[in-house]
């Protein structure tokens, strides 16, 4: 007879299989168009036993997008200390995450504006990311005109276009945008160009002498002697 140990175990085995299944069938037909018939013979369990690990399908949802808003955040944790290599860490990160990426691409089909699922868990996350751009420009790693939110939305633009898009991929590159190879040329093309983008940051806080000439000249002309 199975023990307590055995039988959490086995739970937690079920439940890790429910979340697969419902992960790729979220992916594929969204969550209007996923059903729990499907899910529950994807994970070979039968309709009761996800009800009983899981609620509602809603509720399944959540459970998917909690665990991928968690994967998300320790990313964050472990970002580096300069923009360019953030710009390719985040790329990095979820540069091979399909299933995830499809699951958003329903998402934006089907909501119509509405709320979203675990929307409050998102928008924390979301500004969990730009208050780490915000440490990097006090430190002087990113210009500081830059509007911080419009740049976190170019950042994500620049990491997931190649997943959203791979078929435009396919045609100007001729690979697959998860093909290993690409994926090398493309964050070594974001270092590049992270690196390019805090450029005239770096030239003022690397050349004080050149930002001392500046000063001394725009106060010769608030003084009249360059007029």
């Amino acid at each position: 007879m199975a023990g307590p140990r055995t039988t959490v175990r086995n739970l937690k085995r079920t439940r890790e299989k429910i979340l697969a299944a419902a992960l790729a069938e979220f992916s594929a037909r969204g969550f209007a168009g996923a059903r729990v018939d499907a899910i529950a013979r994807r994970a070979r369990v039968n309709k009761r036993m996800l009800y009983y690990c899981f609620g509602a399908k809603q509720d399944l949802y959540r459970e998917i997008l909690r665990r991928k808003i968690a994967e998300r955040s320790e990313w964050l944790e472990s970002t580096p200390d300069d923009f360019a290599g953030v710009l390719a860490h985040i790329y990095l990160s979820g540069g091979t995450d399909m299933d995830f990426v499809r699951l958003m691409e329903w998402e934006a089909i089907d909501s119509g504006g509405r709320k979203c699922i675990a929307e409050a868990e998102r928008r924390a996350l979301f500004e969990k990311a730009v208050a780490r751009l915000r440490v990097l420009q006090r430190r002087g790693s990113i210009p500081r005109g830059a509007d911080l939110t419009q740049l976190f939305i170019s950042m994500l633009s620049l990491a997931l276009f190649p997943l959203v898009m791979p078929q435009i991929i396919r045609l100007i590159h001729g690979m697959e945008p998860t093909d290993p190879r690409f994926m090398r040329q493309r964050a070594d093309f974001l270092r590049w160009l992270g690196d390019r983008l805090v450029k005239p940051a770096r030239a003022t806080r690397n050349h004080p002498r050149r930002a001392r000439v500046r000063i001394i000249a725009v106060s010769r002309v608030q003084s009249g002697q360059l007029a």
